[in-house]
């Protein structure tokens, strides 16, 4: 079998290891455009790298996502030749300080489909049914809580004491969880004004 896979900036070999021993040939088409920019304001380079691609099927990997063992095998199994659908939805977990953010993003974006089936217009779709994996791709934010405070500080100005405990009530409500960890990070986030960081 082979795989045709777009990145979105620059990913590593590594971040695509577990591919490696399920498909007898892997292609990477790298977009060059910013990781975390809408794929359906950029159809016009996706089409082409489609166009490029020998493979029937493709999987759009963003910089800082990787594929772990679980997901390569439920990847391996959807493009098999009796394949359930033609296109496929997959999730990013945000990993931060070792652990997952649980952040309520479950529908995921089209990022595995048969280029044959591809619409070329308008937002990305395929003619035919899509369904969701099961597994999800991981990416890795900040190791650390400190890691992530030092970042923001020099990329960003802090917000006063009222505007962060708002902001943060605001994330929290809308994160629906009470994960510890994924409210540390929410609290970090909401001290910085990102409107004027890079």
């Amino acid at each position: 079998m082979q795989l045709s896979i777009v990145t979105l900036g620059h990913v590593h070999a590594e971040d695509l290891a577990p591919l490696t021993h399920r498909f007898d040939r892997l292609e990477q088409l790298v977009l060059d455009i910013n990781p975390r920019a809408a794929i359906n304001d950029h159809r016009a380079e996706l089409n082409r790298a489609v166009d490029a691609a020998t493979g029937d099927w493709i999987l759009v990997i963003r910089e800082r996502e990787t594929v772990n063992e679980a997901l390569a095998n439920e990847i391996a199994e959807l493009v098999s030749d009796n394949p359930r659908a033609w296109g496929f939805r997959v999730r990013t977990t945000p990993l931060y300080a070792g652990a997952a953010l649980r952040l309520g993003d479950e529908t995921g974006e089209l990022r595995l489909f048969h280029r044959r089936h591809l619409l070329r217009r308008g937002d990305v779709l395929v003619q035919g049914t899509v369904i969701r994996a099961q597994h999800a791709f991981e990416a890795v934010t900040f190791a650390s809580a400190e890691e992530h405070r030092e970042y923001l500080a020099k990329k960003t100005a802090p917000h006063s004491a009222l505007r962060h405990v708002l902001l943060f009530a605001s994330y929290a409500a809308a994160a629906r969880t009470l994960d510890r960890n994924t409210l540390r990070y929410l609290w970090i986030e909401a001290a910085f004004d990102h409107a004027i960081g890079e």
